[in-house]
């Protein structure tokens, strides 16, 4: 499946990464953590290779783009709105300072 694809790769990225550093440690984060196949895949490899391995509780595997909405939901709901010509700059501080530098 695709699903297990993509899982196997990420796994084989990770436990490179380890092998290549060293690490006897791995952990994943984030909001693909919580993806089920990811995880029993991740364990799998780190088991037959002798690393441990620490993973969030699924409660805290957020994903990025909700914590973003959120915070969205927040401003608007607070009055904050920004220009339709406002750019997409990845390091756009978040703390709304002089937001219009980044207008075209």
């Amino acid at each position: 499946s695709f699903e297990k694809t993509v899982a196997e790769a990420l796994a084989s990225r990770l436990f490179a990464a380890a092998e290549q550093e060293n690490c006897g440690v791995v952990s994943i984060a984030g909001g693909v953590s919580a993806n089920t196949c990811l995880r029993e895949t991740v364990i799998r490899g780190a088991e037959k290779r002798g690393l441990r391995i620490y993973l969030p509780p699924l409660s805290l595997c957020g994903d990025n783009a909700a914590m973003i909405a959120a915070q969205g939901f927040f401003e608007f709901r607070a009055g904050i709105r920004a220009p339709a010509s406002l750019n997409a700059v990845a390091p756009l501080p978040i703390d709304h300072a002089r937001a219009q530098d980044y207008c075209v």
